[in-house]
């Protein structure tokens, strides 16, 4: 009995112990997740959509915070891989609760880089589907632009390349993203930027400059539907090329 109870108060130490940290641990994820969307979203921000920062700004935050939380600075990815949790029943209450304030902090985040780039530029993004095109076409290119690069991302997080590889991987589809879709939608592919460049730029000018600002949040999340969607059906073939990959390595070794 004695022994019993030694036991249960030593577990019940290592808890209260482990506890804290892994609090920390999460807080230190969310606060990253933070960062790295500022980081994102005053790169695209100032320079007003150039594909080349928009690629580039996404892997210096995938660099410079993606290694602590995941690097998503996306609610459009963060909305794709909670439901693929969902529908294969492995998501966890507190991952549930992890990627909601993952979710507040890449709006906040998408705004704080919005405003500090007007305040750094002395002036505001107009970000708007070209005059040339209707509203559905802008919804379309974000939304088809949204599916690949959400997509890549998942694919890139179960294959688990080197960090090179994998992050100059997402960055590239941004980039190409930015560059195929500017003359149409500005490429954002981002709601959390789309949110917070029409924040500021409504400040700024008014509220009329934001009136594309729903295809700029609805668009990327139909996207993450699709891409959720495409990513269960390629998972188990994935997941074959992933373990035979890693035998390779073993066996290398």
């Amino acid at each position: 009995m004695r022994e019993d109870r030694w036991r249960l108060e030593r577990r019940q130490r290592r808890a209260c112990t482990c506890l804290p940290l892994i609090a920390g641990m999460r807080v230190a994820r969310i606060f990253a997740e933070l960062l790295g969307t500022v980081i994102l979203s005053f790169s695209v921000t100032q320079s007003e959509g150039s594909p080349v920062s928009m690629g580039a700004g996404l892997w210096c935050a995938i660099i410079a915070t993606g290694f602590i939380s995941g690097g998503q600075f996306n609610p459009a990815i963060t909305t794709s891989i909670l439901l693929v949790k969902v529908l294969q029943r492995e998501v966890k209450p507190a991952e549930v609760l992890e990627h909601i304030a993952y979710f507040l902090c890449h709006f906040l985040g998408g705004m704080l880089g919005a405003l500090l780039s007007w305040g750094v530029k002395g002036d505001t993004w107009k970000l708007m589907v070209a005059g040339d095109y209707s509203q559905g076409s802008g919804f379309l290119a974000e939304m088809c632009g949204t599916t690949i690069l959400v997509l890549v991302a998942q694919v890139q997080g179960l294959m688990r390349d080197t960090a090179f590889i994998g992050t100059l991987a997402i960055a590239a589809t941004y980039y190409l993203g930015g560059l195929t879709l500017r003359s149409i939608s500005g490429g954002c592919l981002n709601p959390a930027i789309g949110v917070g460049v029409n924040f500021a730029d409504a400040v700024n000018y008014g509220g009329d400059r934001a009136s594309h600002m729903w295809i700029y949040v609805c668009a990327p999340f139909a996207g993450a539907l699709l891409s959720a969607a495409f990513f269960l059906i390629m998972k188990p073939e994935l997941e074959k090329l992933h373990k035979l990959k890693k035998r390779k390595r073993t066996n290398s070794k």
